[in-house]
């Protein structure tokens, strides 16, 4: 059964818990105060004959203030949709409704919290509580929620026949909207014991995912008629709870900390079940019988760590860090057509070490090593459910062990005040275990992964000020890997950074960045699917450029107008194996990504009662995949290019109203309109206006 939490309720048992707390710091102050009262009375008359002592006269009570703000604001927000507004408005839910939130803050001399939330609906709101009690013990919850929609696909219409095969569509799910809640929960306490240098930390934070999201499927395996594909809702309903306990304790040169965390994750929709037609064809490598038969699983899993650090005091000119962890990642799969998942889990183990030296301002330097060791365990074979598979047990490749080493050293001098200079080496030695089973030339088309990767990167990098509100920075930074560890990793790259800013006083500034990345790889190779087993190289390519510029200017005393324009751009070329083609064609293809941001705002400060703002912002995106023309007997890649192709614009416009009435009464009229059009399909084509009015006020 899905949670619905309820917000009201969450505000009334956080003011309830704000009232008792603060019940507590307040009787320890009346007791305090009582205490001080009978200590203060003035002394019993001397004995008759003796020298009476002179009288102290009281002193008077130190004054101690008490500060509380509190603020409130309750509204209506209209929606209004056009079309598909899930691309448009990605992450907003859709609906009127009304708006409300606040804050209080009370700082007094022993006791201090806050409460601060808003709430736009069930599926979109936030709240925040803090409280202490004289540093002796803190408590922080938190809680927030945002719906993110999801697209829904049509599926083809009407049905059609290929190579003598009948596929026929079936959509269960047409008129639904897809989208899925995602609510977050974290508890924070801490205790300082009074008589031991001791620290008592526990945590709790839970995330859930509820909502429905389109499951496509198909029934067939291209072997027979009728194939029917099927396009339906699949309920989701995942929890992940995280539980934590530490402890942490200053004895003498050394901070010891020690962390116990706990997580799992549970999903609580039972694994969908539909009907399949049978796998008989003797070719094939896993065979099946037709039936009711279980969908793909989010499997159920368990993670816990244990970690203790020590490190020395982090002011002073030599710090030293250590840490070590133990955790282990367990599979709890149910599925129940095969059995075998469940038995699969990661032992991992974390070492750190850092060590900083400053002898003086002008020189530093910083070694920092780390350690991760990966251990993976799972069964030999997975085991059908009888009468299930036609053929024996699926065998299971044995599970890659890994182990990686970093190492990095910076330096940092700095010779003027308004020039520093550093320099980094970063060191990454990957090693791994039972490649032999991955590897298999001759089988099937294969990447072979390397029992080895190295990678040496270094950087320089140069920071200055040299003249009033300009800041330079430069970065040039070369890597360099013998053997890359994936098909996608780099043997060589360059890459450089740079980003300048000046500001001149308070009428005008700017400021512009770029990025240029050059990556380059010769290593990989792939073997064709046909007999002749034909190993074939995968040069790969990669170039990156980004660049933003950003300026702001107040022409007038009342007005600030700013703007900003980004280019992201990404282009790989690669070699590519279409298998699909007989025989196997390789083929140089180029995939480009691109977007382009475009923003500009102005604030105008009217009067002491009317403030006015607009926003308005552009994206213009494309990506497409390119190959070089190939046309072979059993089919060609012409139509490849104009299939993948992707042309997007987004646009955003906000426009925003405050008027005070009074210095503590005011409101605000706020107007949003969202936008998204894809240039190749309007499926997705759709926006989204919102207008929220709401009166706040303050006291």
């Amino acid at each position: 059964m899905a949670i619905h939490c309820n917000f009201a309720s969450r505000l009334w048992l956080a003011a309830l818990l704000v009232l008792l707390v603060s019940g507590i710091g307040w009787g320890a102050e009346q007791e305090e105060a009582g205490q001080a009262d009978v200590a203060g009375s003035p002394p019993l008359a001397a004995p008759t004959g003796e020298q009476e002592l002179p009288v102290v006269p009281e002193t008077a009570p130190i004054a101690t203030e008490t500060h509380i703000l509190t603020e409130a604001f309750a509204g209506y927000r209209f929606i209004s949709v056009n079309g598909n507004g899930a691309r448009a408005a990605e992450y907003e839910d859709l609906h009127s409704n009304p708006v409300l939130g606040g804050v209080v803050n009370y700082l007094g001399p022993d006791t201090k919290f806050a409460l601060e939330g808003g709430y736009l609906s069930d599926n979109d709101y936030h709240g925040d509580f803090t409280y202490d009690y004289k540093g002796i013990y803190r408590l922080k919850l938190t809680t927030e929620s945002l719906f993110h929609n999801l697209d829904r696909n049509e599926l083809f219409s009407p049905e059609f026949t290929l190579g003598g095969n009948l596929y026929t569509p079936s959509s269960s799910d047409s008129n639904a909207i897809h989208g899925i809640r995602v609510e977050q929960d974290q508890a924070q306490f801490r205790y300082k014991f009074p008589l031991f240098p001791v620290h008592l930390n526990l945590g709790y934070w839970r995330m859930i995912k509820e909502g429905t999201a389109q499951q496509i499927f198909a029934d067939h395996a291209f072997e027979g008629s009728p194939n029917t594909i099927y396009s339906q809702a699949r309920r989701v309903d995942r929890q992940t709870h995280e539980g934590q306990f530490g402890a942490d304790s200053h004895l003498g040169m050394f901070d010891v900390i020690y962390d116990f965390r706990i997580r799992e994750f549970r999903e609580h929709v039972p694994i969908p079940s539909d009907t399949f037609i049978p796998r008989t064809n003797s070719s094939l490598v896993m065979q099946r019988v037709g039936g009711l038969l279980e969908h793909n699983e989010n499997p159920d899993s368990r993670f816990y760590a244990n970690t203790i650090r020590v490190h020395t005091s982090m002011s002073g000119g030599i710090v030293g860090a250590a840490s070590y962890t133990y955790g282990r990642r367990e599979n709890l799969s149910s599925l129940v057509d095969f059995r075998g998942a469940d038995q699969t889990y990661s032992t991992i183990q974390n070492i750190a070490g850092d060590f900083t030296y400053t002898p003086c301002r002008t020189f530093s330097m910083a070694v920092k090593y780390r350690r991760l060791d990966v251990e993976r365990n799972g069964p030999a074979t997975l085991t059908p459910l009888p009468g299930l598979v036609v053929n024996p047990p699926v065998g299971v490749r044995t599970a890659l062990d890994t182990e990686k080493d970093v190492i990095t050293t910076t330096l940092s001098f700095r010779p003027i005040p308004l020039v520093t200079l550093k320099g980094e080496y970063r060191g990454e030695f990957l090693s791994r275990d039972n490649i032999a089973p991955w590897v298999r030339p001759g089988s099937i088309a294969t990447l072979s992964y390397p029992a080895h990767s190295d990678i040496h990167t270094g950087s320089f990098t140069l920071l200055s000020r040299p003249v009033k509100g300009m800041k330079l920075m430069a970065e040039y930074v070369y890597s360099t890997a013998d053997t890359p560890a994936y098909a996608t990793a780099f043997e060589e790259k360059h890459e450089g950074r740079a980003h300048v800013s000046y500001n001149a006083s308070s009428r005008w500034g700017v400021t512009a960045s770029t990025r240029i990345t050059r990556e380059n790889s010769d290593h990989s190779t792939i073997e064709t699917l046909d007999a002749t087993h034909t190993v074939l190289q995968l040069p790969r390519n990669k170039k990156i450029s980004d660049a933003t510029v950003s300026f702001w200017v107040a022409p007038l005393q009342k007005l600030t107008i700013s703007g900003s324009y980004s280019l992201l751009r990404t282009s790989t070329d690669q070699a590519v194996l279409f298998a699909s083609l007989n025989p196997a064609s390789h083929d140089l293809t180029n995939y480009t990504s691109q977007a382009q941001i475009y923003a500009i705002s102005a604030a105008y400060h009217y009067d002491e009662r009317l403030d006015l703002s607009l926003a308005l912002q552009q994206v213009r995106s494309f990506a497409e995949f390119d190959p070089q023309p190939l046309t072979v007997s059993s089919g060609d890649t012409s139509g490849v290019r104009d299939l993948s192709r992707i042309k997007t614009v987004e646009s955003s416009l906000s426009a925003r109203a405050d008027y005070r009435f009074v210095k503590n009464v005011s409101c605000a009229l706020e107007y949003t309109f969202r936008d998204y059009d894809e240039k190749n399909s309007s499926l997705f084509d759709g926006s989204v206006n919102s207008v929220i009015l709401y009166l706040a006020a303050k006291w």
